[in-house]
């Protein structure tokens, strides 16, 4: 595989995955002009299109799609074989890239964790990505991925962070002001703060219970939702993480506490990229300390 094929496909790889040259560009450095040389370079090579090109639009050909899939995780095989090899024992240098939800857990539990790692590891290159796709972890560069829920992926790499605790919680005027909730029953008719789920499963033994949320306050954000909740605007469904300083203030009342759920949180990784010394040590460092950054956040 000579230079000019190998930067072609290279080239030719973050162009379909981004859509176009600009976003490509900007993912590798290269010019617009570099990136549109060497896939035309790569074309003529294969004697194919790979690429519909006009002025507004740009998309794979039938044939540039079924390219595309076979070279993908091709090509990340051989990156992480060329990355094991030439990797030290104890070196830990190199890009890490994470995805992980946004938010509270995101944005004040998973990320100044990075920033601390890196920063006692200048020679990491974190790249953290923060989105609640479900992504495929074998088909994806992603190193590490912060999972919620039970994993169904035997093949993975996994390291258990912490358990959260879902709870049902509205402003105490809130609880005062309408009949006393009981059972899930009782929510019917009341007000849901909810964010992308308008249908609230409720299990205990044998019993299993649907509400449907039939009117309230719809935001996918929980911070929003907590506040919207301490405003008294309804019944929120929220984790522990962004409930439990509100409750121990006075501004949140927990409801059907019998009923609360508990959802695993894990970091997961492809077993490939956890051969990576880089990759294993930011998992030990994250299952380390992350339960610390909770308990701080909990109040």
């Amino acid at each position: 595989m000579n230079n000019i094929y190998w930067n072609g496909l290279r080239s030719f790889l973050a162009v379909a995955e981004h859509g176009s040259f600009t976003l490509a560009s900007d993912e590798t450095g290269l010019s617009k002009a570099s990136l549109s040389q060497q896939v035309s370079q790569l074309e003529a090579q294969l004697d194919v299109q790979l690429l519909y090109r006009t002025t507004r639009k740009l998309r794979l050909t039938e044939i540039g799609e079924r390219y595309y899939e076979m070279c993908r995780l091709g090509v990340q095989q051989i990156e992480v074989a060329s990355d094991l090899a030439s990797q030290a024992t104890d070196s830990l240098t190199g890009p890490i890239r994470m995805n992980a939800v946004g938010g509270l857990i995101g944005e004040e539990l998973i990320a100044p964790l990075l920033i601390e790692y890196q920063q006692a590891n200048p020679g990491i290159e974190i790249r953290l990505d923060f989105s609640s796709i479900r992504v495929d972890l074998l088909e994806t560069d992603y190193d590490i991925v912060l999972r919620m829920g039970d994993l169904e992926d035997s093949t993975l790499i996994a390291r258990k962070l912490h358990t959260i605790t879902t709870r049902y919680v509205a402003s105490p005027a809130f609880v005062a002001s309408n009949p006393k909730i009981r059972h899930p029953t009782d929510l019917k008719g009341l007000p849901f703060i909810s964010g992308s789920v308008q249908e609230w499963v409720f299990t205990k033994g044998q019993e299993c219970i649907t509400v449907q949320a039939e009117k309230g306050f719809q935001i996918s954000n929980g911070r929003v939702m907590c506040q919207a909740a301490i405003a008294g605007l309804g019944i929120a469904r929220l984790g522990d993480v962004y409930t439990d300083a509100a409750i121990k203030r006075g501004e949140l009342t927990e409801v059907l506490s019998g009923w609360k759920q508990t959802t695993p949180l894990w970091l997961v990784s492809p077993p490939t990229r956890h051969q990576l010394h880089r990759v294993r040590e930011l998992m030990n460092f994250l299952a380390a300390n992350f339960e610390r950054g909770y308990e701080d956040v909990l109040g």
